[in-house]
């Protein structure tokens, strides 16, 4: 069966001298895994050699036997993300999502509203004026990947006892020491489980061996994902580092890319 489909190319890997194996998103069919022969070849049917991110019209045919590689016959690239390459850091942003998008998407099911989100996520990318831009769209991003996914943590009550979690708003006006102190011996203590896949409240963590202890202010981010573009880059990398303890956990090793996120304050 032949099909035709918009694409991006989430990973490409050479076969043999001429050809590669490469894995799509597509809109309408999901992540697709097929072999390009012959796309290394100076002249082919595929615009030249494909690349991670090459995107656009693409045409390849299906075995009805399943569980074999597609074969790719066409692909009408457009240079759609070439300025990714201008900024590394935001280029290991966009390498991230493609990987954490590959580990956690099966094959030939369909997520189009998140191909819509890759692009727009990418086209941002592009974009970016600072590392705080950069790495708030990672993090709306990854967050909508695990809701496609069923897989989007519990951020709203324990997932332990149902207790509704409802961090109280920041306070903008300064406190004493003592009000301060005062403030914070009735605030109420929050870890993150990711094996329980959400919040554990004070009273249940003691339960829990693998946990995180999380902040309210966190907390409330989490809860209004429209909050992370205006939040500071000291709080977008603890949130960052949280999803990656996330991710190593639900896939049982770290994630290639993890290693350029794990930023101290100041670099």
């Amino acid at each position: 069966m032949q099909i035709k489909d918009l694409a991006i190319c989430l990973r490409a890997v050479n076969y043999s001298e001429t050809s590669q194996v490469v894995t799509l998103l597509t809109h309408d069919n999901g992540k697709v895994a097929a072999m390009a022969k012959g796309s290394r070849r100076p002249k082919s049917s595929f615009d030249g050699s494909i690349e991670i991110f090459s995107y656009g019209q693409v045409m390849f045919t299906v075995k009805d036997s399943g569980g074999q590689l597609a074969t790719l016959t066409d692909f009408e690239q457009q240079p759609q993300f070439r300025k990714l390459h201008e900024n590394l850091r935001s280029m290991h942003a966009a390498l991230f999502a493609a990987e954490l998008t590959e580990a956690f998407l099966e094959g030939h099911d369909p997520h189009p509203q998140l191909f819509v989100k890759l692009i727009k996520f990418l086209e941002t990318l592009q974009n970016a004026k600072n590392d705080s831009i950069m790495l708030a769209w990672l993090i709306l991003y990854q967050l909508r990947l695990l809701e496609e996914t069923g897989q989007a943590p519990l951020l709203d009550s324990c997932v332990n006892c149902g207790e509704n979690i409802n961090p109280p708003p920041a306070k903008r006006q300064k406190l004493s020491p003592s009000q301060r102190g005062e403030e914070m011996e009735g605030m109420r203590e929050y870890y993150f489980s990711s094996r329980e896949n959400g919040l554990l409240c004070s009273n249940c963590q003691t339960a829990f061996v693998e946990k995180r202890a999380v902040d309210t202010g966190m907390i409330t981010i989490l809860q209004n994902p429209a909050k992370l573009p205006k939040t500071n880059i000291k709080q977008l990398n603890e949130i960052e580092h949280l999803l990656i303890y996330h991710f190593t956990e639900l896939l049982h090793k770290p994630p290639r890319m993890a290693k350029y996120f794990l930023w101290k304050e100041g670099n």
